[in-house]
């Protein structure tokens, strides 16, 4: 398919969901990121990471879900062995299954595993030079959470997610005395509103 043609495409796919007679949750994320790797916390340690994602069922009257979301992330830091002020920026993409279990009249406890892609953009600045280096990291996230209906088919995701993402390249956050892929993996963990179609 030509590239002029994916995004018309994902578009109509997302609106051709709607007309399915399917649950379907649309909910805005707020969440916290704490990465596991030493390397990245030394550097820029955890903030806030935030952005949608579409929850829709599979089946009819069935408990399989899939999912769709897509994050944002932004930290100021400083790499330690050379004193550059640095940011760097992320977006996840993922995508992947959760499955419910009902625990309440008004509560729904889910699991979730997913593919996830991650763009990377660093910004460095040291002394009066300034220089950008982007790339893309690849993995998988799981998940954990639990819905809470509210009036009005609102409802509330209070949730705990762990990706685990790498990339190809070495050092991307700064020189180590051994070549290491840059980790991005990390724990996710926060709430979100959402809204049941």
């Amino acid at each position: 398919m030509p590239k002029f043609q994916i995004i018309p495409a994902l578009i109509g796919a997302f609106f051709v969901f709607f007309l399915f007679p399917r649950d379907k949750i649309l909910e805005f994320k707020g969440s916290y990121f704490l990465p596991t790797d030493s390397r990245f916390k030394d550097c820029y340690k955890g903030s806030a990471l935030y952005g949608p994602e579409f929850t829709f069922q599979l089946r009819e009257y069935k408990n399989w879900y899939a999912f769709f979301s897509i994050d944002y992330f932004k930290q100021k830091g400083r790499l330690l062995s050379i004193c550059d002020s640095t940011t760097v920026q992320l977006l996840p993409l993922a995508i992947g299954i959760k499955y419910f279990v009902p625990i309440a009249c008004r509560a729904h406890f889910y699991l979730g595993l997913g593919l996830q892609s991650e763009y990377i953009r660093k910004k460095s600045k040291r002394a009066f030079v300034i220089s950008k280096k982007t790339l893309w990291g690849f993995g998988g996230i799981g998940k954990i959470g639990t819905y809470i209906d509210l009036p009005h088919n609102f409802l509330l995701d209070l949730f705990f997610d762990y990706s685990f993402v790498w990339t190809h390249k070495t050092n991307f956050f700064g020189p180590t005395v051994t070549p290491k892929r840059t980790n991005l993996s990390g724990a996710i963990f926060g709430g979100s509103l959402g809204y049941h179609f």
